[in-house]
């Protein structure tokens, strides 16, 4: 069957965002300067027992991120890059088997841990250049203006595989808004993260820690114990994140509204894309239960997103006419229906859905601006005239005002 794909469209009347050099060095002299106060502080500050300080974690990685930006140390290459990935993922799986286990051997787990570090330090260079091939080969990369010819990837590409923190989300329970999150160690127990949520609820507060797959610190953080194709995805997302950083839509980042929506949502679609063109460009094959992912579990018997969309619709509505005790009443039967159907949650609030919420492009999100970031994604079908365009919003107004004139320049108007 003939598909058509619409031609890319960009020239939509916005202006580009174009710092000065001198900019980017005050920005990146300002950061350093930061992270150098953060080392001073290091022995002398401390927060609450489970709180998570993201300065420790740029003042513990800035000078071996410092050594990597200066090139010391080789860059595997393709061969020697791909037997570090097979190793690397082969033992995330063993990992992963030997943990899912009703007794875990600590002994074998931390052994296979420690055999797995050999390697990550090769996954990640690797990662990295093939981040910046794909990068580059969509014309994403900065021109230097006093080197003709001379392009760079700004930010580089630099993520650490480790453990993220975890993240304490708060909504009010009279609707789904995220308000106020905290960082939080890695490795909680089930008892402490019931403790910080009991202490975080109130009557009109709901809470709930939700594990992360990444952070977009500099370097990014990026879980360890995923498969091969969600490291590809995550990592490529928390770029996007740096990119955006020095573009309008990034500095709207923590400013409420539908800012995170906003972030998160082109994220994800560009970051999607990002590891797509490194599939074509890298077709590396990992046998399935060597790829980093986790023994196979029974099959769900329903479809999680055609009943997790159905959820939200539902609460939002039931949220809106002020019946918030039959909105947790109907989410707390659901996410037993949804346990007896194979798809365990832990807890499913209005915290729940204010976090996965903000990735808007996904069945837990009601927000318009979802389905418009991917209207303008089918309209250009390249991450990089898509960035171009998404890196200018600020606000869902600018969304809908760029994607009006967008469409109308490809004769697709809706």
């Amino acid at each position: 069957m003939l598909s058509l794909r619409p031609r890319p469209v960009t020239d939509v009347g916005f202006q580009r965002w174009t710092p000065h050099l001198w900019a980017l060095t005050l920005i990146s002299a300002a950061i350093i300067g930061i992270l150098s106060g953060s080392v001073a502080t290091t022995f002398v500050f401390s927060g609450p027992s489970y709180e998570y300080h993201l300065w420790r974690w740029e003042a513990n990685t800035i000078i071996g991120n410092l050594f990597d930006r200066l090139g010391i140390g080789p860059d595997p290459n393709d061969t020697v890059g791909e037997d570090a990935l097979r190793h690397y993922f082969g033992l995330t799986s063993r990992i992963r088997a030997a943990l899912d286990t009703d007794n875990p051997d600590a002994d074998l787990v931390d052994a296979l841990t420690g055999e797995r570090a050999a390697y990550a330090n090769d996954v990640e260079r690797l990662i990295e250049r093939y981040i910046d091939e794909a990068v580059a080969s969509r014309g994403l990369q900065r021109q230097l203006p006093l080197f003709n010819g001379v392009a760079l990837t700004w930010p580089p590409v630099d993520f650490n595989l480790t453990s993220p923190p975890q993240l304490l989300v708060r909504s009010p329970r009279d609707r789904i808004e995220r308000k106020g999150d905290t960082l939080l160690k890695a490795g909680l127990t089930l008892h402490q993260i019931e403790d910080i949520e009991d202490e975080a609820d109130s009557a009109s507060t709901v809470s709930i820690v939700v594990a992360i797959g990444g952070l977009a610190a500099y370097p990014a953080i990026v879980r360890d114990d995923r498969s091969y194709d969600s490291l590809l995805d995550t990592a490529s997302h928390e770029w996007v994140h740096h990119y955006l950083a020095f573009y309008p839509l990034g500095e709207q980042w923590g400013e409420g509204g539908d800012a995170e929506a906003l972030n998160e949502t082109t994220a994800n679609i560009a970051g999607r894309e990002i590891a797509n063109l490194i599939r074509a460009a890298h077709p590396v094959q990992l046998p399935q239960g060597a790829d980093g992912t986790a023994p196979p579990g029974p099959e769900p018997t329903v479809d999680y997103s055609v009943e997790m969309r159905r959820l939200r619709l539902e609460v939002d509505a039931l949220l809106a006419e002020g019946k918030v005790d039959e909105a947790e009443r109907t989410m707390e039967d659901r996410r037993r229906y949804l346990a007896e159907h194979g798809i365990p949650i832990r807890k499913l609030n209005q915290a729940y859905f204010a976090f996965y919420g903000t990735y808007a492009d996904t069945p837990a999100s009601s927000n318009p601006i979802g389905p418009k970031i991917e209207r303008v994604w089918e309209l250009t079908r390249d991450v990089g005239p898509f960035l171009t365009l998404m890196r200018d919003v600020r606000t869902a107004g600018d969304l809908d005002t760029m994607l009006t004139k967008l469409e109308r320049a490809s004769g697709q108007a809706r």
